[in-house]
């Protein structure tokens, strides 16, 4: 079973006590300084806006039902600076995005909810930029995707959920390009691809028999585990003959 994609330092903020100020009733006070409440038809809070300046300033909360924190976002000037934070229902983190001047700089983390790391995405000005990672819920590495310029460039690499490589995708202005690599879960060659502008171009298995038309076009260059579901099929048969 492999990942599916799910596709941000950070900034210390100051935010305002919301406890402190007093709850908003007109412009005037989101000038001076308030808090907005806003409440379910139950009556219960669903969220919390600080203003100072006729601006959001400060920590916007909302809540979920049960009432437990579901995001917390800082203001500054009315724009977000810091991080902000998404939880699960249950109470543990979801999702961390660092914010820079209204936008994404930084690396976004994304949790389990059993807390452990899910995925790590570089941003820089509101774009993709680095190596992102994604991880099995057991902790290892699922998937490394290089991007340059809010695009795929250079090697894309998939690993097993024991930590094995599974394959290796090179990549040319967001596109498959060159050699792609595919592996077993034992460590082994499995096949040797070539693409060009996305699409598969030739291919053979690791015994050297060429791949047919007809299984290039089989393959989902798109899907890494059915991709490797097939090539298993076609090349280790072909190998058991």
């Amino acid at each position: 079973m492999f990942l599916k994609s799910v596709f941000m330092g950070f900034l210390s903020f100051h935010s305002v006590d919301t406890t402190m100020l007093k709850e908003c009733e007109n412009h005037a006070d989101k000038i001076s300084g308030c808090v907005e409440k806003k409440y379910d038809l139950n009556g219960k809070l669903i969220k919390e806006t600080p203003y100072k300046n006729g601006e959001f300033e400060g920590m916007e909360k909302e809540y979920y039902e049960n009432g437990n924190l579901h995001i917390e976002t800082p203001y500054k000037n009315g724009k977000k600076e810091g991080i902000e934070k998404w939880y699960y229902e249950n109470g543990n983190l979801n999702i961390e995005t660092p914010y820079k001047n209204d936008k994404r700089e930084g690396i976004e983390k994304w949790y389990y909810k059993n807390g452990n790391l899910r995925a790590e995405i570089p941003y820089k000005n509101y774009k993709f930029e680095g190596i992102a990672k994604q991880y099995y819920e057991n902790g290892n590495l699922g998937v490394e995707t290089p991007y340059k310029n809010d695009k795929i460039e250079g090697i894309e690499k998939w690993y097993y959920e024991s930590g094995n490589l599974a394959s290796e995708t090179p990549h040319k202005n967001d596109e498959a390009y060159g050699n792609l690599k595919y592996y077993t879960e034992d460590k082994k060659l499995l096949a040797l691809v070539k693409a060009e502008n996305g699409s598969i171009t030739s291919g053979k298995c690791f015994n050297d028999k060429v791949l047919t038309d007809k299984e290039i076009d089989e393959i989902n260059i798109n899907d890494i585990e059915k991709a490797l579901n097939y090539l298993q099929e076609i090349c280790l048969k072909s190998d058991s003959k």
